[in-house]
């Protein structure tokens, strides 16, 4: 019986990357308040690397108070230290933050960022850093444009899966609303998924994207009116590629199926934010 019960180790003996993987089903919510008043070795465990490998800050990023998510992307990623795969967060507010994420890019692989206000000249002098990413979602950031397209390709080698939706009106305030997508043909040969929601392009555009990028498989043109309506022309000479629009029922089908995690709304107000980040503050001078 003593040799069968030595054979289980309690929780708090657990080793870091072990709790890190079982941490990573909690939300985050849990991680910050929960775990770490639970015992020690838990403390250190969510406050190192492990469970911050992937860090999806989608939904708190939406609903939170715009200085609560620079001061907390921040913690997070410096808490990777190097490791970080995986980042989902809408919104970045300026050029600094995301230079600073990209400055943690090592092992990055998945970066999704919509609906953030970066510019093309940070894009630019940072897309070096990001070698390693293989999925891209730059949706609904106004203020970039071909010059920031242009740098990624050339520097993303690894991309596969390119993100970038936008709004109608962004898009028909463009000067030049293709050259956007040309750089994704000139750039972006190894490219298998490419969404490009609501681009003022036309269907001769299109088809340069095609035959650049000789492994897409999924290519997302929904909203782009311009482009000729009739998927039989497309079906016939690509018939191995999927063609996702250029009709926008899509947009409105998606509104349905959107599920939110619940998190106490007490998550988001400002004083809980500044309580809770002092509490971190102090567990991590301890």
């Amino acid at each position: 019986m003593e040799e069968e019960q030595s054979e289980f180790r309690h929780w708090d003996q657990l080793p870091p990357d072990v709790l890190g993987l079982i941490f990573t089903n909690l939300t985050l919510q849990e991680l910050l308040t929960v775990i770490p008043c639970v015992c020690k070795s838990w403390s250190e465990a969510v406050t190192g690397p492990y469970c911050w490998q992937d860090i999806d800050l989608d939904e708190w990023s939406c609903r939170c108070q715009p200085h609560q998510l620079d001061r907390m992307l921040r913690m997070l990623v410096t808490r990777s230290s190097g490791s970080l795969c995986n980042l989902h967060v809408s919104g970045l507010l300026n050029d600094s933050i995301f230079s600073f994420i990209t400055e943690n890019a090592g092992s990055l692989r998945v970066l999704r960022v919509p609906h953030s206000k970066i510019n093309d000249s940070i894009v630019e002098q940072t897309a070096p850093r990001l070698s390693t990413v293989t999925f891209l979602d730059l949706s609904y950031c106004p203020k970039i444009g071909a010059q920031a397209i242009e740098a990624i390709g050339k520097h993303c080698k690894l991309l596969v899966t390119l993100c970038r939706n936008m709004y109608f009106l962004d898009s028909a305030g463009k000067d030049e609303p293709e050259d956007e997508a040309n750089a994704i043909a000139a750039t972006m040969p190894r490219l298998k998924h490419l969404e490009l929601g609501f681009h003022n392009i036309s269907t001769e555009c299109v088809l340069n994207i095609i035959s650049s990028c000789p492994q897409l498989e999924h290519l997302d043109i929904n909203g782009c009116l311009t482009v000729n309506r009739d998927l039989k022309f497309f079906k016939e000479k690509y018939p191995k590629l999927k063609i996702v629009g250029p009709h926008v029922e899509k947009v409105f089908k998606e509104y349905e199926n959107l599920d939110f995690t619940i998190i106490d709304q007490d998550f988001y107000d400002d004083d809980f934010f500044e309580s809770m980040m002092e509490e971190i503050a102090m567990e991590l001078a301890e």
